[in-house]
């Protein structure tokens, strides 16, 4: 008998994928992808117990800080964010370690995610993980002194990832009225950024027209602090 190739006597690897949202804006899209999807892990990081609570159940909930905060926020204090994920980079190297792929998502700006953020990005890194960066920058009305501190931030996170996309969240009033309530803005925002993010996950393990796998992101996104964009396409189906 002629032996079998390998690829039929050998378990084809699954890829695993860990996304992972910092800070409470971040939480709020994480959740809203973990809801839906099952085929990667999710975590919602946060020094804030409160805003834990509200996070999806089908996303691992992770505290950090406690004795820092006492469970509460940073604040806005980057310096206090950083502090209390540097006290803490034994339990995130548990996290985040075994997976090929890390994505790391925040909303740059609040005191929790521009301060932790760069932590956990230099973490996954050093663990060997492959480390995609989905940060969305404050609105113009929210201050320059938020716009500062997610740009300081962003400089920090640069050479700690593979890849960064990063989405300033005023172009939301490209496609939605500038009238439009912020609470519904930041919805919207988040929407698109689960859809861009979830597509990203679906190309990685489910096969296409033209197929991209683990390999194929990896060949792409390796090096140092690449700027990367998302986007998804929505095609009505034509009726016959």
């Amino acid at each position: 008998k002629l032996p079998l190739p390998k690829a039929e006597t050998e378990t084809i690897k699954k890829t695993k994928i860990r996304v992972i949202g910092i800070g409470g804006g971040a939480g709020n899209i994480v959740s809203e992808i973990a809801s839906k999807m099952k085929k990667a892990s999710f975590v919602v990081a946060n020094t804030d117990l409160q805003a834990l609570r509200l996070a999806s159940r089908k996303a691992q909930r992770f505290q950090f800080g406690k004795e820092l905060t006492q469970g509460l926020g940073t604040g806005m204090s980057a310096e206090l964010g950083e502090m209390a994920a540097q006290n803490e980079k034994e339990k995130i190297k548990k996290t985040l370690e075994g997976q090929d792929l890390c994505v790391i998502v925040a909303c740059l700006g609040g005191g929790t995610a521009s301060g932790a953020t760069p932590i956990f990005a230099k973490i996954s890194k050093n663990l060997g993980n492959l480390t995609l960066g989905i940060f969305t920058l404050p609105f113009k009305f929210e201050g320059e002194k938020k716009m500062e501190m997610a740009r300081a931030s962003l400089e920090k996170l640069k050479p700690k990832l593979n890849a960064l996309s990063v989405i300033p969240n005023e172009r939301i009033f490209q496609i939605i009225d500038k009238k439009t309530p912020i609470k519904i803005a930041l919805s919207a925002i988040n929407k698109s950024l689960a859809e861009s993010l979830e597509g990203l996950i679906e190309t990685i393990y489910q096969p296409g027209l033209i197929n991209i796998d683990f390999a194929d992101l990896k060949a792409i996104l390796e090096g140092q602090g690449r700027l990367a964009y998302l986007n998804t396409v929505k095609v009505q189906k034509k009726s016959d």
